[in-house]
């Protein structure tokens, strides 16, 4: 990592314009205008995941793409879901109860085994209505820690373990705006961030900050009270989400827009048949929050490979 001076910074000055969290993995975020940060990420983030009733894996728009048309709010006491084809609403405690949930499930996030807690029997008939299978909504055991192996900063750099939920890996995950719009210059459908879920968007303060930009950072600053940081630990591989139009929930046929990302995205030194898109970022401590209108500053800057840690 090298430090930035304060000749260098200029340039790398950027405001957080938004903030999403996505209770239920595959389903739609919600819009936040402020959340603590917690070991997890985001408030709520990734906290519920569907999985197959029989094999027990967990479902994704890759396999169930009309998972996007499934509306998330966050209503306290309460998470509440719908969707166009459903006639009620399914309301679920947002803290739920040990005696509210099934007895702990281990079930494979990618390279971790997580325990989940089934939810209930009338979230497993909801859903499976809508999905049109047999279904499981599970919520991340609070009695249990995931923590993450790869790609993790130094102990001496966070002071606490780095966790997360049911995310994929890592607890965070930031685009730029500028990044997203260079993104949509040669794509032949307009995208916006419902296409690749970011839980952090930055939009640049200066005029000659440039698209991917983020892509060279490897520690970024946010202003509050007491001054912050996350670690900007790797790129982003991206699956064929990007493909399910967030209002149809429907899967492109033509491949697009990953088709068209893979000429000009797989920029990983670690991994060139990956088409990358958004950076993986931890924070180095918890329990402040972050919101929209933030001030944050990139501090470090370095490369990123995915075979490597930072």
């Amino acid at each position: 990592m090298v430090t930035v001076s304060a000749a260098e910074q200029s340039g790398s000055k950027w405001v957080v314009s938004a903030l999403y969290t996505y209770p239920v993995k595959a389903c739609q975020g919600v819009s936040m205008d402020s959340s603590p940060v917690t070991e997890t990420g985001l408030a709520y983030d990734r906290k519920w995941m569907i999985v197959n009733a029989k094999s027990g894996r967990f479902l994704t728009q890759r396999q169930v793409p009309r998972l996007a048309l499934v509306q998330v709010s966050i209503n306290a006491p309460w998470l509440e879901l719908s969707a166009p084809s459903m006639s009620s609403v399914l309301r679920l405690p947002l803290h739920p109860k040990d005696t509210e949930l099934g007895p702990p499930t281990k079930v494979r996030v990618w390279y971790d085994d997580v325990l989940g807690r089934c939810c209930g029997e009338q979230a497993s008939l909801w859903l499976s209505e809508f999905v049109g299978r047999p279904v499981r909504l599970l919520y991340k055991d609070p009695n249990s820690s995931r923590l993450v192996s790869r790609y993790v900063p130094p102990a001496n750099l966070c002071k606490v373990p780095v966790q997360s939920a049911f995310a994929d890996v890592h607890p965070f995950h930031i685009v730029t705006d500028i990044s997203l719009d260079e993104i949509n210059r040669h794509v032949p459908h307009k995208l916006s961030f419902a296409n690749f879920r970011p839980n952090i968007v930055l939009s640049a303060t200066d005029s000659a900050a440039l698209p991917y930009d983020e892509e060279a950072w490897t520690q970024i600053e946010f202003e509050d009270k007491r001054h912050w940081s996350m670690y900007v630990i790797s790129r982003t591989p991206r699956c064929t989400v990007p493909n399910v139009d967030p209002k149809t929930g429907q899967m492109s046929t033509d491949g697009e827009p990953m088709a068209s990302m893979r000429k000009f995205r797989c920029v990983d030194p670690g991994n060139p048949k990956a088409v990358c898109f958004g950076m993986q970022a931890v924070p180095s401590n918890i329990g402040q929050n972050i919101c929209v209108g933030q001030s944050v500053t990139v501090c470090e800057r370095g490369s990123h490979s995915l075979t490597e840690p930072l």
